[in-house]
């Protein structure tokens, strides 16, 4: 491909992405139209980029530029799952939209998905070889920062127990517990981040509690 013309290619597909990601921060449902006008563009140009809202909602979360919770982190188990669960919930309540259009779009994806597959399994759809990739309806980033967090520990805890702990301490914070805490518990954004904080500390007391004496 020319090199203006791969250039101008990529000047279209970030320009589409930008459109979605400044449709979530206005609060607004992201279509395939409505990217399109904010991008300039014909919708058959959008759709030649992006086969769905949900395929460009996946490739917007790569320009939600977010810091490295776990750069600096102290060495005490504690206080490393405390600053990284603080530095989460404050960066995520700071753009609450933006995080909750992002589990939507997820939600969207699960559905879809799942619908495909009642679909192949009554033979009225391709199958699975056949079929398009399936986007992931999440990533793994969070059980990732949990992980790092809980490092120090891993000397400490029976391998199963740290996984347990890692994957209790991943449903306690992030965009799905932010919801809860505001929605759900009314909680104002200060007292749902120290919730969050709460509930880490006390599966970490838990796990340590729990692990068999040497």
């Amino acid at each position: 491909m020319p090199e203006g013309r791969s250039r101008q290619k990529l000047r279209t597909r970030r320009a589409l992405t930008e459109a979605a990601v400044a449709l979530i921060r206005e609060g607004r449902t992201v279509t395939m139209a409505e990217a399109a006008e904010a991008a300039d563009v014909s919708l058959a140009t959008a759709y030649r980029y992006f086969s769905s809202p949900q395929e460009l909602l996946q490739e917007t979360q790569l320009l939600v530029r977010t810091p490295d919770f776990t750069a600096d982190l102290p060495a005490d188990p504690a206080e490393r799952l405390d600053t990284l669960i603080s530095r989460v919930a404050e960066f995520q309540l700071g753009d609450e939209a933006m995080w909750r259009s992002l589990v939507r779009a997820s939600l969207e994806r699960w559905f879809a998905q799942h619908e495909q597959h009642q679909e192949q399994g009554q033979g009225q759809g391709r199958g699975h070889e056949g079929g398009e990739p399936e986007i992931p309806t999440r990533n793994q980033t969070r059980l990732g920062y949990t992980r790092t967090a809980l490092e120090p520990l891993a000397d400490t805890l029976p391998p199963e127990l740290h996984r347990r702990l890692a994957m209790a301490v991943t449903l306690v914070y992030g965009a799905e517990a932010l919801i809860s805490a505001r929605d759900a518990c009314g909680l104002d954004p200060e007292e749902a981040r120290d919730v969050m904080r709460w509930a880490a500390s006390a599966l970490l007391e838990k796990a340590v509690r729990d692990a068999p004496a040497e």
